[in-house]
């Protein structure tokens, strides 16, 4: 992952703490035992307020990691701390959102002369078939498309006597030639290239072969781009519009950041499209860091098993409001997720169930409570003729089992508090965050 081994220790001069020097001296002057020794037992180290970044440390390499809760802007800066990391270690950097503007202006007034790119309809130059041969086309379209839409592997000889029709038209395969592909009149097409001389009689019997091959698939491909390109319409590259083609794959192999808007969650056959590239990406050995903010991994069943992968060629990133509703509370992907993630930002969430969640995660610690028992009566002696009053005052200490972070703290926090778990630094913080 282009780690190195450099300790964290002492480095990060943005990070002061809040619970050492003087202040933490006279703090612990005031305390009492049993509350320095559950101090000590819950192992929270406070900080004064700082800016994220500071928990994003380039020389250690790029992580995986999770941001969940708080107001959208701490959470746009996580995500900008985890682009910077990513691209101090070379990694391409691949961000899908659902319509969130603010994350995207964000971005690309911070990358404006890094490599940033956006695919969304402000910048429509999504091409699907870009860089991909037929065997990929076939594929991305067997992949991610419904399984009532039966695509089957015949659809690859298709594909291939449509790509060999072009190249002698002196055009290249796209999105927009398959989709406005004319099947029914495509061997009368055939015929004129070959009376125009632009290819012989075996050149024209080998396309019609594949052609004919893939006859079965023709219209299941025509129903697949029209299903496609009703959602991506928006975004879809047209050389009209002045913008360069683009899609994942050929983002991460031109080694830059991407920011694409799905638009909507209910876009399932783009978002499959998406997911497809990012594994093709994995299946010729690149890597790259992808950062995924608020699409719910309901959304489809191709990006939930992605979420779920576990490889360590690329670095993951998830940002919601609400990581545990972003997994469909469903607590094996909830708790698979975490395991895999070496920083955890927690901040404020209005769930209980989900502040639940968070609070068995951060774990439990041995608290330890005084309590005082007072016992009083009257008693006489055989020659007292008043009785006398006794009091008995003691005290015992009770060890329990406690959160580390209560729920109720979490659902209290405030806008810009934040729990943060750093694998790197060995820590649980807490703070409130300055940006």
């Amino acid at each position: 992952m282009g780690r190195n081994k450099k300790s964290l220790k002492d480095k990060n001069v943005g990070l002061q703490r809040a619970d050492k020097g003087f202040a933490g001296f006279w703090k612990s002057l005031t305390m009492e035992y049993t509350e320095q020794v559950n101090n000590i037992n819950r192992n929270i180290a406070e900080y004064k307020p700082a800016e994220i970044l500071n928990f994003y440390d380039p020389s250690c390499g790029v992580y995986n990691s999770i941001v969940s809760g708080g107001i959208p802007e701490m959470r746009i800066n996580a995500i900008l701390a985890q682009c910077m990391c990513a691209r101090d270690n070379n990694f391409p950097v691949i961000v899908l959102h659902e319509g969130n503007r603010n994350l995207a202006y964000s971005m690309a007034q911070r990358f404006v002369n890094d490599s940033y790119t956006e695919i969304s309809f402000n910048s429509p130059c999504f091409e699907p078939f870009y860089r991909l041969d037929e065997v990929d086309i076939t594929e991305q379209m067997m992949e991610t498309s419904p399984k009532n839409f039966d695509i089957k592997i015949n659809a690859r000889y298709y594909i291939e006597g449509l790509n060999q029709f072009l190249k002698k038209s002196k055009k290249k395969m796209t999105f927009k030639m398959l989709s406005t592909c004319p099947h029914a009149s495509i061997f009368d097409k055939i015929d004129n290239l070959r009376l125009q001389g632009k290819i012989n009689d075996r050149e024209e019997q080998e396309i019609k072969s594949k052609l004919m091959m893939g006859d079965s698939e023709k219209f299941k491909i025509d129903t697949y781009t029209t299903s496609l390109k009703r959602e991506i319409s928006s975004c879809l590259y047209s050389a009209k519009a002045g913008y360069k083609p683009m899609n994942i794959l050929s983002a991460i192999e031109d080694d830059k950041i991407l920011c694409v808007d799905i638009n909507s969650v209910s876009n399932k056959l783009f978002l499959n499209t998406l997911i497809y590239q990012l594994n093709l990406a994995l299946k010729k050995g690149l890597q790259y860091t992808v950062i995924i903010d608020s699409i719910s991994l309901t959304a489809s069943e191709q990006y939930a098993d992605y979420i779920k992968m576990n490889t360590d060629r690329i670095c993951r990133m998830l940002s919601s409001d609400d990581l545990y509703a972003m997994t469909g509370s469903n607590e094996q992907i909830f708790s698979s997720i975490l395991g895999n993630s070496q920083i955890s930002v927690i901040m404020n969430h209005t769930s209980a169930k989900s502040a639940e969640k968070w609070a068995e995660f951060l774990g439990q610690y041995d608290k330890y409570e005084k309590s005082y028992n007072n016992s009083s009566g009257w008693s006489r002696g055989v020659f007292q003729l008043i009785g006398t009053h006794n009091t008995n005052k003691g005290t015992s200490i009770s060890k329990n089992r406690s959160f580390v972070v209560q729920p109720e703290a979490i659902t209290r926090m405030g806008a810009t508090e934040a729990y943060i778990l750093t694998a790197a630094r060995g820590e649980l913080a807490h703070l409130v965050l300055s940006g």
